[in-house]
């Protein structure tokens, strides 16, 4: 059985914030030794998670908010089911990652990471909050990392860029002192109306790999040229609708 958590968050006009809280019970493997009882929780029980549908102008919207709070790195599996402003579930609605924490591909250390979801189907704009479960979380041989690494789009010859510009290449620099694996994405987002009452909110209607797992080095900064499909996107959505080049510690 999964842990399962509700990700809630304060909500307008409530006297008292919801927070996340345990549904399903803690799944754990109870082991009798002599007279007393051992507990040995599941990696998956250190996690918790917040959901922000929107979280400010300049910033992307739908974020999930992973807390680890054991002290292995961790690859999570996690199932969503959308919930809308009163807690009810929304059957019709499919919700998925950016980053790949649905399949496996996201790698979370101890600390705080995130994943951005978008929800579609029919009731999608209905969608205010998320119901999570921890399908496995399997624990990740890697270095804890603190810090994300920096990216920046160039030209060939070089010269920095900006995320609205038609860039061949992303510049990767680790500036932790361990070695870290990221894959990158080129996020194309929609472009809702900026009045709220029109009751959209902007999501990544699009996501374009840039190359495959990157191993950086510490202190290292590594190029990789925007090939394929991923060049296409950029030709196409760069300067003409909101995008973003984002970076995740993967596997």
């Amino acid at each position: 059985m999964p842990l399962t958590m509700i990700v809630t968050r304060p909500r307008p006009g409530r006297a008292t914030p919801l927070f996340a809280r345990v549904v399903a019970g803690l799944v754990a493997t109870l082991l009798l030794a002599g007279c007393g009882l051992v507990v040995r929780s599941r990696p998956g029980a250190a996690l918790r998670f917040e959901f922000a549908p929107t979280t400010g102008d300049g910033y992307m919207n739908q974020v999930l908010t992973i807390v680890n709070e054991g002290t292995q790195v961790l690859a999570p599996t996690l199932e969503f089911t959308a919930l809308d402003a009163a807690g009810r579930t929304l059957p019709s609605v499919r919700v998925a990652s950016v980053y790949g924490s649905d399949r496996g591909r996201l790698v979370v250390p101890p600390g705080t990471s995130s994943d951005v979801l978008t929800f579609t189907g029919a009731g999608a704009r209905a969608a205010e909050d998320v119901l999570v479960a921890v399908r496995t979380a399997e624990p990740v041989d890697v270095p804890a990392v603190d810090v994300q690494p920096v990216v920046t789009p160039v030209a060939d010859d070089g010269r920095v860029l900006d995320r609205n510009s038609r860039f061949t290449a992303v510049s990767v620099r680790n500036d932790d002192s361990e070695q870290m694996t990221v894959r990158l994405v080129y996020i194309i987002w929609s472009d809702p109306p900026a009045d709220p009452a029109a009751g959209q909110r902007q999501q990544a209607e699009r996501v374009v790999p840039i190359g495959g797992l990157i191993l950086l080095p510490p202190k290292h900064t590594t190029v990789v040229p925007v090939t394929g499909e991923a060049r296409a996107a950029v030709d196409d959505a760069a300067g003409r609708v909101p995008t973003s080049i984002k970076s995740y510690l993967s596997r």
